[in-house]
């Protein structure tokens, strides 16, 4: 097990021991509770890591019919009429809807690497075959492979009809040139994880701001009303850790912060997956366990995503398995988010140059930088600094998309020969007009 040991060098208030007067590993997993949490850990036999039974793969099935009833129609389930019979598959760590995934990989139907689109709704994110894959193993508990096109592909999956156990019922035969299996076991997930790399330096402001979240994230999970995200999906409502991200971002805007929040899931087995916060700061990251408020870090901007401390905590997880992580579109993730020029999938045209058709701007008047609770989107006042002749304008801020929030930064460059306004000044949101100025320069640049 590997402890987020203190090696930083840390410019903090006198009395504060590196990441910690609390003598917590990156900053709120405390030793002994990260020892209970691998003592209790159960064998692989639960239901995380695909031990289900005909009666569990019935209510699975039963989940997965209202799922694609919410794609195709967006028919919603009307909130607590749908639950499943073992407490553990109503557990926030499970999570049915990726759980065919790592199959379909291994018969070669989908990428490694791919975009499932589960969470967002957008399943397959415009692959038909794909699509078409994952709604037949959720609802069907049905797998094929093309002989022709797909001849590696069709070899695993004899391979792993011939594996599979006598009690699985697992029964196959051809339709053309498809190999067609019902009820083959799924399978879960495989390879090494990845060891966090814990940030060297860390600026004072940095630590201060994730030392009050240390001591705020656990009250913040506990307010955060909601539900599962596996019920999530299929009633409509904001899950719980779809709250928690929204007390984290409110608790960054009080502090007068400019760290970003960001939403991944860690993945293990076949059902597992713990929902997590990040928060990028300039100099280091953190990860935050959305059902306890726990946190982990502050790790290197380069490091490996590594949940596995976290996951420690969770009595659901056998230390030492297989963590993948997955952002909201199911994309893989490997580290951290970082700023890009891309537009996300499905945004459309970049704004200005035409109104894309999934942004939700907020108006065009004074946005202070907090949360605006009747609005779906913000944005901050410009932060300005004369550089190298010019005025750099920065402004961060938050878009909604069809079942995400997207993070925005402009950056507008400005002639500075009279100076550029204050941080402090207020800012009508209208990045072609920042304080002091009637126009942008074509260095105008957006971030993702």
């Amino acid at each position: 097990m590997e402890h987020r040991q203190a090696g930083c060098t840390v410019n903090g208030p006198p009395g504060l021991r590196a990441f910690g007067a609390l003598g917590l590993w990156g900053f709120g997993i405390a030793a002994a509770a990260v020892m209970l949490g691998a003592s209790i850990a159960p064998a692989q036999s639960s239901v995380y890591y695909g031990t289900i039974d005909a009666a569990d793969k019935a209510q699975l099935a039963q989940w997965a019919t209202h799922y694609w009833a919410r794609v195709d129609a967006g028919t919603l389930v009307t909130p607590g009429t749908f639950t499943f019979t073992k407490a553990a598959m109503n557990d926030p760590l499970f999570l049915p809807v990726r759980g065919a995934r790592r199959t379909l990989e291994t018969l070669g139907v989908m990428g490694a690497q791919a975009c499932d689109g589960l969470i967002e709704i957008q399943p397959g994110l415009g692959d038909v075959a794909v699509s078409a894959a994952l709604r037949e193993a959720m609802t069907q508990w049905k797998f094929r492979t093309d002989a022709v096109s797909n001849p590696a592909g069709t070899q695993a999956h004899f391979n792993l009809i011939n594996a599979a156990p006598n009690t699985s019922n697992t029964v196959w035969g051809m339709e053309g040139s498809h190999l067609v299996s019902t009820n083959l076991p799924w399978e879960a997930l495989t390879g090494a994880n990845a060891a966090g790399q814990v940030a060297a330096t860390v600026a004072a402001a940095t630590l201060q701001t994730i030392g009050k979240l240390t001591d705020t994230a656990p009250a913040i999970a506990k307010a955060a009303a909601g539900i599962t995200q596996t019920q999530a999906l299929i009633t409509g409502q904001k899950s719980h850790a779809d709250r928690f991200e929204e007390g984290v971002v409110q608790f960054l805007f009080d502090q007068g912060s400019t760290a970003t929040a960001w939403r991944v899931d860690a993945s293990f087995g076949v059902f597992g997956s713990l929902p997590l916060v990040g928060v990028t700061f300039d100099d280091a990251f953190v990860l935050l366990d959305t059902t306890s408020g726990r946190l982990d870090g502050p790790f290197a901007l380069t490091s490996p995503l590594d949940a596995t401390v976290l996951l420690a905590n969770q009595s659901g997880y056998v230390a030492g398995t297989t963590v993948r992580f997955h952002i909201v579109g199911g994309c893989g993730a490997v580290a951290a988010p970082s700023w890009r020029t891309t537009p996300p999938p499905g945004s459309g045209p970049r704004w200005p140059g035409a109104t894309p058709p999934f942004w939700i701007f907020p108006p065009t008047e004074n946005v202070p930088f907090q949360m605006q609770p009747s609005r779906p989107s913000w944005w901050s006042n410009y932060d300005c600094a004369v550089s190298n002749g010019f005025c750099v304008c920065t402004a961060y801020g938050q878009f909604t998309m069809p079942g995400r929030l997207i993070w925005v930064r402009n950056k507008c460059v400005t002639p500075g020969a009279g100076g550029c306004p204050p941080p402090t000044a207020p800012a009508d949101f209208n990045p072609l007009s920042p304080p002091g100025s009637s126009t942008c320069l074509p260095t105008e640049t957006y971030f993702w």
